[in-house]
C-alpha cells in the first residue's frame, strides 16, 4: 500500500487540503458553490474530499465500493453523518437508479483518481450523467495512462519499482515478469494490471464524455499534480500550453487532468 494511504489521518488531510486549495476553486470557475447544494463523490475513499465540500456548505453523499474504506470515512465524518450533512453508501453505483432511488439529484458530482479504475468507462459515463441536475456540473481528475506513473506503480512494495517511470507501458508478460522478479505479491500485481486493462487517455476521455452528452466547461492539464504538494512537497505546475495542445504526446508528460463538464445545452 502507498505509505500515505496507510496513514489514514495524513491521507484524509491531504485529500481535504488538495480539494480546498485546488479543486473547489477550479469548479467555481464554472459553478459557484452555495450553501445547501447537493454534492456526490463516486469513489469517496476516506472522506477527505467530502469533508472539504461539507465545509464549503454542501450536503454530501459518498459512494464507496470498498467496505473497509467506507467504514474509515464514516469514522472521520461521524459528526456530519449524525447531523444530516453527509451520507456514505457502501454500494456499486450501478445499483442506484437516479430517477427512482434519489430524493434529489446533484448540483456537483466528483470523481478524483477513480475513472481509471472503472471497467467500461463509456457505460459508466452514460450512467452517471443521469445523477446530475439540469444545470449541474461534474468534476473529473485522472492521470493519463501513458504518464510516468500511469500504471499506479507507486503502490508497489518494491522501493525500486515504485519509483520507476513508464515501465507500466511494457507488454504484459514483461511487466508482470519484472514485478515478480522484484518480489511483488500476486494481489498487488493483479491490482496494477487492472489499471492497465482500464487505461484511459485524454483523447478517449473527451470522446466518451462527449458521446454521453457532456461538453467541456473547464479543462486544465498539470505537469506537476497539485496533490504532489501535500504528498511530496513539490510545487504544482500547469502543463505548458503548447504541449497541452498536442494530442497523444501530452499524455506522456501530464501527471493529472482536471475537467469540469456540464450537460450539452445547459446554461
Amino acid at each position: 500500500m502507498i505509505e500515505l494511504q496507510g496513514d489514514y489521518n495524513r491521507y484524509f488531510k491531504q485529500q481535504f487540503d488538495t480539494t480546498t486549495e485546488f479543486i473547489i476553486p477550479f469548479i467555481e470557475k464554472e459553478k459557484k458553490i452555495e450553501k445547501g447544494m447537493r454534492f456526490l463523490e463516486v469513489g469517496s475513499g476516506y472522506g477527505g474530499v467530502c469533508k472539504a465540500f461539507i465545509e464549503a456548505g454542501c450536503k454530501i453523499t459518498g459512494i464507496e465500493l470498498l467496505g473497509w474504506a467506507s467504514d474509515i470515512s464514516k469514522d472521520f465524518l461521524k459528526e456530519d453523518l449524525a447531523n444530516g450533512n453527509a451520507q456514505i453508501l457502501n454500494k456499486n453505483v450501478y445499483e442506484i437508479n437516479p430517477d427512482t432511488d434519489l430524493d434529489e439529484k446533484f448540483d456537483i458530482i466528483l470523481l478524483k483518481d477513480t475513472i481509471e479504475h472503472i471497467h467500461d468507462q463509456a457505460k459508466f459515463v452514460k450512467h452517471i450523467i443521469h445523477f446530475l441536475k439540469p444545470n449541474g456540473v461534474i468534476f473529473f481528475a485522472f492521470p493519463p495512462w501513458m504518464m510516468p506513473f500511469g500504471g499506479h506503480q507507486q503502490s508497489l512494495d518494491s522501493k525500486f519499482l515504485d519509483k520507476l517511470p513508464y515501465f507500466h507501458l511494457l507488454p504484459n508478460f514483461m511487466y508482470t515478469g519484472l514485478m515478480r522478479a522484484f518480489g511483488e505479491v500476486e494481489g498487488r500485481i493483479v491490482d496494477v494490471l487492472e489499471v492497465k486493462e482500464t487505461q484511459i487517455s485524454i483523447n478517449r476521455f473527451e470522446r466518451i464524455t462527449r458521446e454521453a452528452g457532456f461538453e467541456i466547461a473547464q479543462r486544465d492539464f498539470w505537469f506537476i499534480n497539485p496533490s504532489y504538494k501535500y504528498k511530496f512537497g513539490a510545487k504544482p505546475k500547469k502543463q505548458n500550453a503548447l504541449i497541452a495542445s498536442i494530442p497523444w504526446f501530452r499524455d506522456f508528460v501530464t501527471t493529472t487532468c482536471y475537467y469540469v463538464l456540464k450537460k450539452k445545452g445547459s446554461v
